[in-house]
């Protein structure tokens, strides 16, 4: 008899209880809610902690489960967040001219109306002309399609050119930082159509929305466990049947597998095109939360940082890049936020601000060199130890 998905794959309503509960937790005590225990600037750190762990769902489907080090998933990342930005800056800006307008003697012409809102968003760089790529700014349904079809797009081509090349290993990972690198230094012009290196701003205020940030900030929050749910949901899915099958065989022997009759180039892309996809959808959701982005955000260093997140938490295993994204995010925040205690060594005062880098870094090497199975190895261990505690009743 078949056993259902999830009898196959118990951990998955545990990681969704884990997960219902803390997001019911967290809007109870929030400020929007009217209990006050979390600040709103705390549930937004929250928001794009969510957000970071499903980008490291998609950095572990490709990375532990394919083989694939990617070290340009943030390139994807921003992209997305770039799309839902030209849309969430463009309208935010339109209704601000047009009320700026209103009581104007003679009413403005449409075409006054679009040179003002270019005007306001460009004039930073210089200009008040709407580039090309704003052509569908205004439409909200448009720039979320495109929030998948432009990292996907770039994805799908990058990948057809790189695996029907056969480039792996080491080489395949210089490509994608590469790509990634060729697309920050591009975004940084200021004639790059999205305003340079001051990137895309004021993000967090939703056209129209007039409601308070208690409120939006658990929207997104809302939105973005959502997203998290649904992406382990599907991410769990793809790797419980036989295509999770055949990517860990390429993974773990590509000759082999291309000898068995596997189109080893098709999975690759697939795998590499869908994971970008699920970076966008996460970027979407995080910058919004973020209020800002600029192309810093896609520097090579991010995808960098991704990798160390999913090695930390374990790669080959979902709830681990789950919760090493969470670990390193929220660690993060404590460290450069201020919070963490400077630590008075009498010769030399180690403020964690200046040094939190370093500590990542070292953690790095540490789990690599001690605990390659990261922090979800000590989830096996414990049911390892419970499996074999049943057994022997």
């Amino acid at each position: 008899m078949q056993r259902s998905f999830i009898a196959k794959n118990p951990s998955v309503l545990i990681f969704l209880a884990i997960l219902a509960l803390f997001t019911l937790l967290v809007t109870v005590m929030s400020e929007g809610f009217g209990v006050g225990g979390i600040s709103t600037s705390f549930i937004k750190t929250l928001g794009k902690t969510l957000c970071l762990c499903l980008i490291a769902l998609a950095m572990d489907l490709i990375w532990g489960y394919t083989g694939i080090l990617s070290l340009g998933h943030f390139a994807f990342f921003g992209l997305g967040g770039y799309m839902i930005g030209m849309w969430l800056m463009y309208e935010r800006t339109r209704l601000i001219v047009v009320d700026s307008l209103a009581n104007a003697e003679i009413p403005p012409t449409d075409g006054e109306v679009i040179d003002a809102i270019g005007n306001q968003i460009f004039g930073v760089v210089g200009s008040s002309d709407f580039p090309l790529i704003w052509a569908f700014a205004d439409s909200l349904t448009i720039q979320l399609a495109l929030v998948l079809l432009v990292p996907g797009l770039l994805a799908l081509i990058f990948g057809w050119l790189a695996f029907r090349s056969r480039v792996t290993g080491v080489y395949l990972s210089i490509l994608t930082q590469a790509m990634t690198l060729a697309l920050a230094l591009y975004l940084f012009q200021n004639d790059s159509g999205l305003r340079g290196n001051n990137g895309l701003s004021g993000l967090q205020n939703l056209p129209g929305v007039t409601a308070s940030q208690d409120y939006v900030s658990l929207w997104f929050f809302w939105a973005s466990a959502a997203a998290l749910g649904a992406g382990y949901v599907l991410c769990a899915w793809l790797v419980s049947g036989k295509f999770g099958s055949v990517i860990r065989g390429i993974r773990d022997n590509e000759a082999r597998a291309r000898f068995l009759g596997y189109s080893v180039e098709t999975y690759k892309l697939v795998i590499f095109t869908l994971t970008a996809c699920i970076a966008a959808i996460a970027g979407a959701l995080y910058y919004p939360q973020a209020g800002i982005i600029n192309p810093a955000e896609i520097a090579p260093i991010a995808s960098i940082y991704l990798a160390v997140w999913v090695a930390i938490g374990g790669r080959g295993r979902l709830y681990g890049a789950v919760i090493g994204a969470a670990f390193v995010s929220l660690l993060s925040t404590w460290f450069t936020g201020g919070q963490a205690p400077d630590v008075n060594l009498g010769f030399y005062t180690i403020k964690w601000v200046d040094w939190w880098l370093v500590l990542l870094g070292l953690s790095f090497v540490l789990v690599t060199l001690f605990a390659p199975k990261g922090i979800g190895g000590l989830i096996d261990i414990l049911s390892d130890r419970r499996a074999a505690k049943e057994a022997s009743q």
